[in-house]
């Protein structure tokens, strides 16, 4: 199974901008179905979790994301239907699912000029619990080198690594196993642009992919199966990348990339 984001809304530090933070881990769940299918009201596991992620990130679901389907879950199915003209069921048929990834995909970016210096010191950080070199694992590296190969399919640039990025996605992949969540917006940290001022990174674009996923081949295909985030990992805008991938979840890894374009 494999699950993607919520929360794609962003506060950079005195301005409200919408960011494109593309989520990737619900692409291949809704690329390998093939066949008609319902789940409603009852349902549970990983596939209404990422359901619950993107409608609330659309602003229709206001509950937590727990992989439950309940009466909020539900609530929040019937609302984006009606708003979308499809029968208002309350259950994720394909059509439904289809609007929903659609609607998701279609949430816009915007460029993030270069961020001033906090006007306050920042708060201090808990050590990173993830490997503390700036080189890339095996898996990072694996997910490296399927990226570039894209970028260069398709004539861009291949991404130079950051150190300092590697360290902030580590420490964001490792936050969202410790504390149990799967949002942008991190108890610990903030938000992405939070987190990158905090660490001293600056940038005059950035954007950031979390996911929830089994494998590096796996959340791949993903990202690739989706518009949204394909333009994502394609984007002219973004030179330099941080992979961090770490053990646990209830996918069984966390994903983060962070983007920036110097």
């Amino acid at each position: 199974m494999l699950m993607t984001g919520s929360e794609s809304k962003l506060m950079l530090q005195g301005k409200r901008k919408h960011v494109w933070i593309m989520l990737i881990c619900i692409a291949l769940f809704i690329s390998s179905t093939t066949t008609a299918f319902a789940y409603g009201k009852g349902a549970k596991g990983p596939d209404v979790f990422a359901v619950q992620g993107m409608l609330k990130s659309l602003g229709y679901y206001a509950g937590p994301i727990t992989g439950y389907y309940g009466n909020q879950t539900q609530s929040g199915v019937k609302a984006f239907q009606s708003k979308y003209g499809l029968p208002v069921t309350g259950n994720v048929d394909d059509q439904t699912l289809q609007s929903i990834l659609w609607a998701y995909g279609n949430l816009k970016i915007a460029k993030q000029p270069t961020p001033t210096p906090p006007p306050v010191a920042p708060k201090p950080t808990p050590p990173p619990q993830t490997p503390s070199t700036t080189s890339l694992t095996a898996e990072e590296q694996e997910m490296l080198d399927l990226v570039n190969k894209e970028r260069l399919a398709a004539g861009l640039s291949p991404y130079t690594v950051d150190s300092a990025l590697t360290k902030t996605a580590r420490l964001k992949s490792q936050d969202m196993v410790d504390n149990n969540y799967f949002s942008h917006d991190s108890p610990t940290y903030g938000s992405p642009f939070d987190m990158m001022n905090k660490f001293g990174i600056t940038y005059n674009a950035a954007g950031e992919n979390i996911a929830c996923n089994q494998s590096v081949q796996a959340a791949h295909e993903a990202l690739m199966n989706s518009p949204g985030h394909k333009a994502n990992i394609l984007s002219k805008d973004y030179t330099h990348i941080g992979i961090g991938i770490v053990d646990g979840g209830p996918c069984g890894k966390m994903f983060t990339q962070q983007f920036i374009g110097k």
